[in-house]
């Protein structure tokens, strides 16, 4: 979730799509099951999961608490305020200038985007419970799975050298929980604590225009932006300099790199002469980045300190044209993440299950509040905050 930039732009009829994606995904999204094999294979079909659990709970750690004085008048708001509507406007359409301001709500994800991901979000619960269940065994997943689950792993569970047998060397993804309980980060990083913090009018990145300047906008504005927007795809704070500025760099002091990550080639080199390797992430639900590659062969590391995140990955040599779906996305569909994990990404997982042998090794794993995820370098991936977010990732 680095590299990534939103693409594209919205077209079609939204009650039209919205008809079609329902013919597409038959019904509710759950769990995958075998059903048997034929000449073209052995075919998948959706199982029902009984009673999700309502999307709302995975709001915990995001409460707004009773607003004060300027507080009150951003976080507190109702509605987003005139002033900050006009900022956000005109960031904007500085980052997608040729998408109207109308069409960021083309699709009207917010009406169903609760009803749409609560489904998955059980699936791929149910998923990894499974696959953790088989790992505690000592036994492997069954291969050839349309999808497989990510390995969840305490810390204290994990020594350095266990880590670097078990997942960096043969580059496998991997779930490290309990990392950021000791992190300042845990408690200043709440969303009323950022507004009423240091930090609530600092100016950070949440996109860039068609020259590949950065576009910024103050802390408060954007908070304010994310509780009330009806975006299809909400613009993202993704803020790679906030080193760089004296109030802005205390964030550095609220975090920790993870012990596991220490080790980085790029600490050869001055800071100056170094990539843009860290972030600090603050994403509105829906948003999201689609699949894409870490550059220069990077790994990648993401804390997530609030919030839930939606991940799918895919193996080291996957071609671009099958994750990214190419094929399955209609003219009408944008490349942005909110529309690739609710429209492509079933379609893409319907084709696979219809394949003798399922080369992708798609892996999908929610991730939750407090902990760090391992992406090791060369495996595609695609993130949806499934609620809002506050994050820190870095590549080494």
């Amino acid at each position: 979730e680095v590299a990534a930039q939103p693409e594209s732009q919205l077209h079609g009829n939204a009650p039209a799509q919205m008809e079609r994606m329902e013919k597409d995904q038959g019904r509710s999204p759950s769990a995958w099951t075998d059903v048997g094999g034929s000449k073209q294979g052995r075919r998948m079909e959706w199982e029902e999961i009984k009673d999700p659990p309502p999307l709302e709970q995975n709001l915990q750690g995001l409460t707004i608490t009773s607003p004060k004085s300027e507080l009150d008048e951003y976080m507190g708001a109702t509605h987003m305020l005139e002033r900050v509507k006009e900022k956000m406007d005109r960031a904007k359409r500085k980052h997608r200038s040729s998408l109207k301001l109308r069409d960021w709500e083309k699709y009207r994800f917010f009406e169903s985007y609760d009803s749409l991901q609560r489904g998955h979000v059980a699936r791929i619960k149910e998923l990894n419970q499974r696959h953790m269940e088989y790992r505690k065994r000592g036994e492997q997943p069954p291969a050839n799975q349309v999808v497989t689950g990510i390995d969840r792993v305490h810390w204290k569970d994990l020594s350095i050298e266990d880590f670097i047998e078990k997942y960096q060397k043969p580059e496998i993804p991997v779930v490290i929980t309990g990392l950021t309980d000791k992190w300042k980060g845990s408690t200043t990083w709440s969303l009323d604590e950022l507004f009423k913090g240091r930090y609530r009018n600092c100016r950070l990145k949440v996109g860039e225009d068609d020259e590949g300047y950065s576009i910024r906008v103050k802390l408060k504005y954007f908070l304010n932006y994310m509780l009330h927007n009806l975006d299809d795809s909400p613009m993202y704070l993704f803020d790679c300099s906030f080193d760089e500025h004296e109030r802005e760099s205390e964030l550095l002091g609220d975090y920790q790199v993870p012990f596991y990550f220490k080790d980085d080639l790029f600490n050869l080199i001055s800071e100056k002469r170094r990539p843009p390797y860290r972030w600090f992430l603050i994403g509105p639900k829906r948003s999201g980045t689609s699949a894409h590659v870490d550059p220069l062969g990077t790994s990648a590391w993401n804390a997530l300190v609030k919030g839930r995140k939606r991940w799918l990955l895919t193996k080291p040599g996957t071609r671009k044209r099958q994750v990214k779906g190419y094929e399955y996305r209609r003219k009408s569909e944008d490349g942005e993440a909110a529309t690739y994990f609710s429209y492509v990404v079933p379609r893409i997982l319907r084709a696979e299950a219809e394949k003798k042998v399922r080369d992708m090794g798609i892996r999908e794993v929610i991730q939750e509040p407090g902990e760090v995820i391992y992406v090791p370098g060369g495996w595609y991936h695609a993130v949806l905050n499934i609620t809002h977010t506050v994050a820190v990732t870095q590549n080494f």
